[in-house]
């Protein structure tokens, strides 16, 4: 009789494992559509270069005047490695307006801006789902 207990509650604690993984995996793959979405969204823009600044380690920081969208401000930054245009030089930028503070250049724009994240969040997902089947085979 104590057997068949035990034997209840590992299986339930399985069962929770498994069902963790899963809302792991529907977690990641909820990001991965809302950057999908974002990226449907995106503006792209002519902006004007104002300013350059110089930050450690190669990267450039530009502040840019762009034409914005509904009640959004002027003035953006944007920081790359390397100088991507000189003062007074135009550049198309993309962004998200819901996001804005965001700026990327337009051609190298992610489609999915948090890839790795998403695919660590999925990979432990699918480790605790492989993990309990594993179990359950073996069982």
């Amino acid at each position: 009789m104590t057997a068949i207990a035990l034997s209840g509650v590992l299986s339930l604690g399985r069962w929770w494992i498994f069902l963790g993984g899963a809302a792991w995996v529907a977690c990641a793959v909820g990001l991965a559509v809302a950057d999908i979405y974002a990226h449907r969204r995106r503006v792209t823009t002519p902006a004007r270069c104002i300013h350059v600044e110089s930050e450690p380690g190669g990267i450039a920081r530009h502040t840019l005047e762009r034409v914005p969208v509904a009640s959004e401000k002027k003035l953006v930054t944007l920081r790359t490695k390397g100088e991507a245009v000189r003062p007074q030089g135009v550049l198309k930028i993309s962004y998200d307006p819901k996001n804005a503070n965001e700026v990327f250049v337009a051609a190298e724009h992610p489609r999915i801006s948090r890839l790795r994240s998403e695919v660590f969040i999925a990979a432990i997902g699918f480790a605790q789902i492989f993990y309990v089947l594993i179990r359950w085979g073996v069982s």
